[in-house]
């Protein structure tokens, strides 16, 4: 299966560095959505066509052209441009995305962000890495946590995410705009930047492979239930170094238990 992913990890660096050519400068084509560009589709299915050469069993499971779950051993979750709307304002935080479950089981994860050329790569039970380099989650327990709050523009409740900010003053929060990819605030919670991250999601394409980033890391990422492996339906997440991770569970369903879009 090695050389599968490093077929994989090959198409999206190469992918990567042809959106930093375009990035600013593409059209939104989104008919039924907004943020959808000829890259997003052209690397779903550049993706789709190396995975139909490893076999019967192996089905891709993507935000654009498909996006129907399929029965399968083994499911390919794709986010072939996480963070497109960064990507048409050439801001730069956005990321191509992909992880491989087998029989439910996360076994590969990839980030690539084209911006700083970083690769954030992990394998079951084999650690997390950039770049080829081990990448370790934050585990100082400093005086001041450092938490990341990413709310999807999509998400109804205004009065929810008004209560999540409420109960999270002991910590320093950031809210970046809905723009950046949420796989690379996984990928920067893996790398030490934050101790902790809330997601409240409108579908969970890049969090198959955060979660396996994280935990690979040394951290811990669950669903609202503190399920490690959740379903295609889970929309609210949570994830941190063991202390905090334990701290945030608690408050985060106070106010968005059985509350997911």
């Amino acid at each position: 299966m090695s050389h599968n992913y490093q077929k994989i990890l090959d198409f999206m660096v190469g992918a990567g560095k042809d959106l930093i050519k375009k990035s600013g400068n593409i059209k939104d084509i989104g008919v039924t959505k907004r943020f959808l560009t000829e890259e997003d589709l052209k690397i779903e299915r550049g993706i789709n066509a190396i995975l139909k050469t490893f076999g019967n069993q192996h089905a891709i499971f993507a935000e654009e052209e498909n996006d129907l779950v399929k029965e399968a051993d083994d499911l390919w979750v794709v986010d072939p441009i996480s963070g497109t709307e960064s990507f048409i304002n050439g801001t730069d935080l956005y990321t191509i995305v992909v992880s491989h479950v087998h029989n439910g089981i996360a076994q590969f994860a990839a980030v690539y962000y084209p911006a700083k050329d970083e690769l954030f790569t992990a394998y079951l039970g084999q650690g997390a890495k950039v770049n080829g380099q081990l990448i370790r989650i934050k585990n100082d327990n400093s005086e001041v946590i450092k938490v990341e709050l990413r709310i999807s523009k999509h998400w109804k409740d205004k009065a929810q995410e008004d209560k999540v900010m409420q109960l999270l003053f002991p910590y320093k929060v950031s809210q970046y705009n809905h723009s950046k990819s949420m796989a690379l605030s996984y990928c920067e919670l893996a790398s030490g930047r934050y101790d902790g991250v809330i997601s409240m999601t409108r579908d969970c394409f890049p969090e198959f492979a955060g979660a396996l980033i994280i935990r690979e890391a040394g951290g811990k990422f669950t669903n609202i239930d503190g399920e490690s492996n959740f379903n295609l339906a889970d929309r609210i997440f949570v994830g941190g170094n063991e202390k905090i991770y334990q701290e945030l569970l608690p408050l985060v369903k106070q106010v968005l238990r059985e509350e997911a879009i």
